[in-house]
């Protein structure tokens, strides 16, 4: 099939970025013909390893990408165009239409809810919706959306390979034998829920240690709050070593205190062998297999992530099984494969449908 994955309005490298390489690369490894609009000089646009076609939509109403739209689409005919973030939703859909491309497909990422207007403007542009979650399919259910007009297929990553010895890691980020590390890593913004890891080490014994990687708007805040109370947080800023970070540490935490969708920050850990402490916002009890591979507390709830880590500190080896476990599901559910032959089969159900009508 010849497809086109639009990501002419993404201009940094998060999950949605991530999401269009990582699938690019499996369909295209199934033998499709791949393709990807993004802004020249973007993040997106470095990381792909197939074709690009060079637009940038700035805005939902942008004159100019929707001309270069109309002029791409007059000159290629796509089996099927796919599309992925706000800004994009309406000017290539639209082009698309207009030259009659025969099927359009909308990814999901996020669990927030349509207006009327939206559900019916957007069933009349596209031909079926992927939900990344069923959380997010129920959030678009109960917004209006048929429910056969949707198929959830669940994302994927490649495993991450650490290049470094967890010691040297643990030694260079002073992190002791006798600690039970428990990492974030992501954005420091408020819907993360840094807090409650701050919160939380307020009532953990002393070996455990919880080691935040990435930054933001919020670091200075949480680094200040942290010193405040005397809490074991330790911040390490952006680091570009997230796979070696990932193995020096014994664990991960996932705080999110907003709907998370599917995040790849879950997927990442299980990659490298690492149990998953969430909160249970969104599509993570989808996830993390409670008592599994991870454990759950409530958003927000700072002394359940506080007896959770302690569970799971307080039994290495059960903390070593829950690793391992997740690092099966990884491989058995989550690669950057399966990902691409979940999609698949909704390109070549629809592109059949299509055809019929």
């Amino acid at each position: 099939m010849k497809v086109l994955q639009v990501g002419s309005s993404l201009l940094s490298w998060g999950g949605i970025e991530r999401y269009i390489a990582y699938l690019s690369d499996g369909l295209a490894e199934r033998g499709h013909d791949v393709a990807v609009t993004c802004g020249p000089g973007t993040p997106l646009n470095s990381h792909l390893s197939v074709p690009s076609i060079p637009i940038l939509n700035r805005r939902k109403i942008d004159f100019p990408a929707m001309s270069k739209y109309l002029r791409h689409f007059k000159a290629v005919r796509y089996d099927v165009v796919h599309v992925h973030f706000s800004p994009d939703f309406l000017l290539p859909a639209i082009a698309a239409r207009m030259t009659k491309q025969p099927c359009s497909i909308m990814t999901r990422h996020v669990v927030l809810p349509w207006s009327s207007t939206k559900v019916r403007l957007y069933s009349t542009l596209f031909d079926h919706f992927i939900p990344v979650s069923n959380a997010v399919q129920r959030q678009l259910e109960e917004s209006g959306v048929p429910r056969q007009k949707m198929t959830v297929a669940k994302a994927g990553c490649p495993p991450l390979m650490p290049s470094r010895l967890r010691n040297d890691t643990r030694g260079e980020l002073g992190i002791g034998d006798d600690r039970f590390a428990i990492g974030f890593f992501g954005r420091l913004v408020a819907e993360k829920g840094v807090d409650t890891i701050i919160n939380a080490s307020q009532s953990t014994e002393q070996r455990i240690s919880f080691e935040v990687f990435g930054d933001g708007p919020l670091s200075a805040p949480l680094e200040e709050q942290a010193l405040e109370v005397g809490s074991r947080v330790r911040f390490h800023g952006f680091r570009n070593d997230v796979p070696e970070c990932l193995q020096a540490i014994d664990a991960v935490v996932i705080p999110s205190v907003w709907e998370e969708a599917f995040p790849y920050a879950a997927l990442e850990a299980m990659s490298v062998g690492r149990a998953v402490l969430a909160s249970r916002v969104g599509g993570m009890a989808e996830i993390i297999e409670e008592g599994s591979t991870g454990y759950l507390f409530n958003k927000g709830d700072a002394s359940g992530l506080a007896t959770m880590a302690s569970k799971l500190a307080a039994d290495p080896e059960e903390n070593l099984l829950m690793g391992e476990r997740a690092r099966q599901v990884h491989r058995s559910t989550y690669t950057i494969q399966m990902m691409a032959e979940r999609i698949e089969a909704v390109y070549m159900s629809q592109s059949r449908r299509v055809k019929a009508n």
